[in-house]
C-alpha cells in the first residue's frame, strides 16, 4: 500500500506534467529557442508517443530549423491518423517546399485548399510553390517550368498533318530530352524525322538554358539537318529573357535559318504575364527572307496550369510567314489556331497532345494532330 499510493499519485499527475512539457516547448519556440524546444518535445514524445499536438509542434520546429526532410516523416504519421487535417497538410506542403520540392508540395496544399478554401495561409504557400515552379522557359514552342531539384524528361511523339490542295500529308517523329533546374543550367535536345512531299528529312536540335542571375536567362539553340530536301540545312537561335515585376517577363531572340536556296533571319520580341494558374504571351516576329520580302507575324498564347506541371494551352498565329513548297521558300498570309496540353498522370508519366488548323494563304490548309508520351526521372 505504501508504494501503491505514490504510484497512483504519479499517474494522476502525468497529464499535468505532459501539459507542462508542451507549454514549456511553446514558450521556448516563442523565445526562438528552437534547439531547446526540439529537445523538450523529443523527450516528451519518448514518454507519450501518441501526443499528436506535440508531434505537430516538433514537425514545425524541425522545418523552421532548416530540417524539412526530418519533419516529413512526422507529418506522414500525423496524416495517417488524420488525413483530412488542413493544418497537417499545410505543414507537409511547407516542408516539401522548403526541401526544394515545389511540385510535390502542391499535392497536400491543393488538398488543404479543397478542405479549407478560406484558409489564407494555405493560399499564400500555394502561391510560393507556384512561384518556385514558374521560372518560365519556352522549349520547342512549349512552356517548361524548371524544378528546384534537377529534373530530366524524355518524350516520344508523333504528329500527322492533313493538307488539302493536292499536297501529300506530312509526318513528324520526335525524341525530345529536357533537363532543367530552377536558377541553374538546363539543356535539351531532339532527334527528329519529317516527311513532306514524299521525302524524309532527319534532323538534330540542341539547346541550353543558362541562368545569368535571378532575373536574366540566356538560351542558345542550334539545329542541323544532313543533306535535307525541304528542311533547312541549319538554324541558330539566341534568346535573352528578363524577369520583370508583377509577374511579367520580356524576351528577345535572333534566329538565322539557312535553306538550300535562301536564308531567313528573324527577330522575335516577346512579353509574357504569369498570374495565379495562368500564363499569357505575345510575340512579334519580324523576318527578313532573302528574295522574298520582310514578313511580319504575331503569335498569341494562353496557358492554364493545374495539378502542378499539367497545363492546357491555346495558341494563335496571324500575319505573314515563310512556307516551304518542295525546295522553294515562299511568303504568304497565315492564320493558325491550336489547342495543346500536357497531363501528368503521376510524378513520372505524362501525355502530351496538340491539334490545330493552319491556313497558309492560298497555298494550302493543314489540320494536324500530335500525341506524345513523356517520362520524368
Amino acid at each position: 500500500m505504501t508504494l501503491a499510493r505514490p504510484f497512483a499519485l504519479l499517474l494522476a499527475l502525468l497529464p499535468a506534467l505532459a501539459f507542462a512539457n508542451l507549454e514549456t516547448a511553446r514558450q521556448q519556440v516563442e523565445n526562438q529557442q528552437l534547439d531547446a524546444a526540439r529537445a523538450t518535445l523529443e523527450r516528451h514524445l519518448a514518454e507519450r508517443p501518441e501526443d499528436a499536438e506535440a508531434r505537430f509542434l516538433l514537425a514545425r520546429v524541425l522545418a523552421w530549423q532548416g530540417r524539412p526532410l526530418d519533419a516529413l516523416p512526422l507529418y506522414e504519421r500525423l496524416l495517417a491518423g488524420d488525413p483530412d487535417n488542413a493544418d497537417y497538410l499545410l505543414g507537409k506542403g511547407q516542408a516539401l517546399l522548403w526541401a526544394d520540392r515545389p511540385q510535390a508540395a502542391m499535392v497536400p496544399l491543393e488538398r488543404a485548399a479543397t478542405l479549407a478554401p478560406e484558409y489564407a495561409l494555405v493560399q499564400q504557400v500555394m502561391q510560393q510553390a507556384r512561384a518556385a515552379l514558374s521560372t518560365p522557359v519556352t522549349i520547342a514552342g512549349q512552356p517548361v517550368q524548371p524544378q528546384a531539384e534537377r529534373r530530366h524528361e524524355l518524350e516520344l511523339s508523333y504528329r500527322t498533318d492533313d493538307l488539302d490542295s493536292g499536297f501529300d500529308d506530312w509526318q513528324t517523329q520526335r525524341l525530345d530530352y529536357v533537363s532543367t533546374r530552377a536558377e541553374g543550367l538546363g539543356w535539351y535536345g531532339a532527334l527528329l524525322r519529317e516527311q513532306r512531299f514524299g521525302d524524309w528529312d532527319p534532323g538534330l536540335e540542341l539547346g541550353a538554358v543558362i541562368a545569368l542571375d535571378e532575373n536574366w536567362t540566356l538560351q542558345p539553340e542550334v539545329g542541323y539537318q544532313h543533306d535535307p530536301f525541304f528542311l533547312p540545312k541549319w538554324h541558330a537561335d539566341l534568346r535573352l529573357q528578363r524577369r520583370l515585376p508583377a509577374g511579367f517577363l520580356g524576351a528577345a531572340s535572333v534566329r538565322r535559318t539557312e535553306y538550300a536556296t535562301s536564308r531567313v533571319d528573324r527577330l522575335a520580341l516577346s512579353v509574357e504575364r504569369y498570374w495565379n494558374d495562368w500564363r499569357a504571351g505575345y510575340t512579334l516576329n519580324i523576318t527578313d527572307v532573302s528574295n522574298a520580302g520582310t514578313p511580319i507575324g504575331h503569335d498569341l498564347s494562353l496557358d492554364y496550369y493545374y495539378d502542378g506541371l499539367s497545363y492546357l494551352g491555346l495558341r494563335g498565329t496571324f500575319g505573314e510567314e515563310e512556307a516551304v513548297e518542295g525546295q522553294r521558300l515562299l511568303t504568304s498570309d497565315v492564320r493558325a489556331v491550336s489547342l495543346q496540353g500536357r497531363h501528368w498522370f503521376d510524378t513520372r508519366w505524362a501525355l502530351t497532345w496538340e491539334f490545330g488548323r493552319h491556313e497558309q494563304g492560298d497555298l494550302y490548309t493543314r489540320d494536324w494532330v500530335q500525341l506524345g508520351l513523356r517520362h520524368a526521372f
